[in-house]
């Protein structure tokens, strides 16, 4: 089909002269598949909506899942102690009571009498008391600091029943006490009649470690904790 270019003489010469050439079939192929509306990939969205559901839900999962609670009864008293210094750590005592003043409100409160206690020196400064209820036993925790910051927690709670493991016993002084972690905490663990002990720290190095057995002989050699009733 020849296009209407006019009355124009230079419309009718091109009209005339100008050659034409057809358009190749694939072109019109394209141009059509061009113009076609596009179908979505309908199994597209379920499949996203379904895997997101399900990261959030492992994230979820991840966060609520209560850590795996020790068998042994001495780890799973420590993880307890651990938590509380923990908590002490980050947010303080929840009450921190002066020592010798609030021996009778503590003994009341945690069943526990200290005929004595370590009131801190030039090492570890006293900074706490309160009473505490781990493990489903009332008990008692006393809060140091060190010049380097360190919080030294010692805590004391009843288990006429709890055996300590032999293997993991350290030598210091004239005491056995046993060495355990958790958390990236360590914990002095020893027994005074039927309760136990417990003073805990960051102090994991090997350096740090050193320091903290002269803690332990501080704090053990001056504290006498029993069972008030």
């Amino acid at each position: 089909m020849t296009p209407d270019f006019g009355d124009d003489p230079l419309s009718r010469r091109l009209a005339t002269e100008l050659p034409r050439h057809a358009a190749p079939p694939h072109l019109r192929a394209a141009i059509l598949d061009a113009t076609r509306p596009r179908r979505r990939a309908t199994w597209l969205s379920p499949l996203l909506a379904a895997s997101a559901t399900a990261m959030v839900l492992i994230l979820f999962g991840l966060t609520v899942l209560p850590r795996v609670t020790p068998a042994d009864p001495a780890q799973r008293m420590v993880r307890a102690v651990v938590s509380e210094h923990s908590r002490a750590l980050m947010w303080g005592a929840r009450r921190p009571e002066i020592i010798p003043t609030a021996l009778p409100w503590l003994t009341q409160e945690s069943g526990i009498g200290l005929a004595g206690v370590f009131a801190g020196d030039d090492r570890l400064q006293f900074s706490g008391a309160e009473p505490v209820y781990l493990e489903r036993e009332r008990g008692i925790a006393l809060h140091y600091r060190d010049p380097d910051g360190h919080l030294v927690t010692y805590v004391v709670l009843p288990a006429a029943s709890l055996r300590l493991p032999d293997r993991e016993r350290v030598k210091i002084d004239r005491w056995r006490p046993v060495l355990m972690r958790d958390s990236g905490f360590a914990s002095w663990v020893w027994k005074q009649g039927d309760l136990a002990c417990f003073l805990v720290s960051d102090m994991v190095s090997s350096d740090d470690l050193e320091r903290f057995k002269d803690y332990f002989v501080r704090v053990r050699s001056t504290t006498q904790p029993f069972q008030a009733y």
